[in-house]
């Protein structure tokens, strides 16, 4: 592991297909307000969707790992990505309740502004998204400073 840091993007993508089977509440869905619309995820599909994100950025080190500039670029760009993959899924599966799972609450959506608490985890998300994405761009300076290292 530590010649092939990328291997534990691998290791990840296995645990989030591994724990997609043994979702602790079956009955546990994400409802996710975008707009005028919510979206009813079960946590199952949410799993399987970040362990296709981590496959996916996990295949171009196995094409590109020779070229490579830096493994200390490389640990920084696998350790963000599995940190904000892990805390994206943390967040999404267990909201408000990471410290104690209590039965879900039902709102009374008569009024007009009873969406105003809908939002609570736009920000979270966002910010994670965004370092996610942001940590992408550790991986194209590495190859990028890889292959012109080959060049001279």
């Amino acid at each position: 592991m530590k010649q092939r840091p990328h291997h534990l993007l691998l290791l990840t993508a296995v645990t989030f297909v591994l724990i997609s089977f043994f979702v602790l509440n079956q009955n546990h869905v994400i409802d996710i307000h975008f707009h005028d619309t919510f979206f009813v995820i079960a946590p199952t599909y949410v799993f399987w969707l970040l362990a296709v994100l981590a496959l996916f950025i996990w295949a171009p080190y196995l094409v590109t790992e020779k070229i490579m500039f830096s493994k200390v670029l490389t640990w920084t760009h696998v350790t963000i990505t599995m940190l904000t993959l892990i805390l994206f899924a943390m967040t999404l599966y267990f909201g408000e309740n990471v410290s104690s799972l209590q039965p879900r609450h039902y709102y009374d959506y008569s009024t007009s502004n009873s969406f105003n608490g809908d939002d609570k985890y736009t920000k979270p998300i966002g910010i994670l998204i965004s370092i996610l994405l942001y940590g992408q761009i550790i991986f194209a300076i590495n190859f990028i400073a890889g292959l012109s290292k080959r060049k001279t």
